[in-house]
């Protein structure tokens, strides 16, 4: 009977729209990392195992984002500015990419203001 309930998952399938582990045993799908897991790890210092749960085997992708403007760009080129001079490349949860695409579908410009001492690849704040 308990073996009946045991699930695992090392890889398998994605959701489309979001490209995070799909749901549930049926849907050979991922155990989730809730709230109250996450802020145990936060409190236990577990930082680079979060960073590997919710991003990194998750749905990392990367984005190129103006240091102008704070705005995404694409293809190494950014809209707002019109040039590609001041392009940084980050790596960001996809979930928050389509979070970004989202907000400017509804006109609220979600800017990121990168800091002059972080490298391209750390993740940046977001201001509003």
């Amino acid at each position: 009977m308990v073996m009946d309930k045991v699930h695992a998952r090392a890889r398998g399938p994605r959701a489309v729209l979001t490209r995070q582990p799909t749901e549930g045993r049926s849907r050979e799908g991922g155990l989730r990392l809730g709230e109250m897991e996450r802020d145990c790890l936060i409190g236990h210092g577990a930082s680079m195992l979060l960073l590997e749960r919710l991003m990194l085997s998750s749905d990392a992708c990367e984005v190129d984002v103006c240091r102008t403007c704070g705005l995404l760009g694409y293809s190494r080129w950014c809209h707002f500015c019109r040039s590609s001079s001041a392009i940084a490349t980050l790596r960001i949860p996809y979930a928050c990419k389509l979070l970004f695409q989202e907000l400017l579908s509804m006109n609220i410009i979600p800017r990121l203001e990168l800091k002059s001492h972080c490298s391209d690849r750390q993740l940046a704040t977001v201001t509003q």
